[in-house]
């Protein structure tokens, strides 16, 4: 995603309540990169409805921003470490 315009509430009690002010136009720049490794996971409870199929995965981002002044960069994508990942598709719920 290339320069995703947003708003920066600073805070989350801001973003709902707006106790602190207006926010400030930002813009975001990121990239994320998945790899599945591995067998497929299946899951299925009916009694909590969901199932699916998952695979562990590798996942990097690397990203940039701007709120007024202030500017910021992550390392770059391949020194991304992943801590834990799956990815798959699900069914839940009524759709279940």
């Amino acid at each position: 995603m290339d320069a995703l315009h947003i708003k920066d509430y600073y805070t989350v009690e801001n973003s709902f309540f707006g106790n602190i002010g207006q926010p400030t136009p930002a813009v975001m720049s990121f990239t994320v990169v998945w790899n599945a490794t591995g067998t497929v996971n299946h899951y299925d409870n009916a009694a909590q409805k969901f199932r699916g199929d998952f695979r562990d995965a590798l996942g990097y981002i690397e990203y940039s921003g701007r709120a007024g002044d202030f500017e910021f960069q992550s390392a770059p994508l391949a020194s991304s470490t992943t801590q834990a990942a799956e990815i798959g598709r699900e069914s839940n719920g009524t759709f279940y």
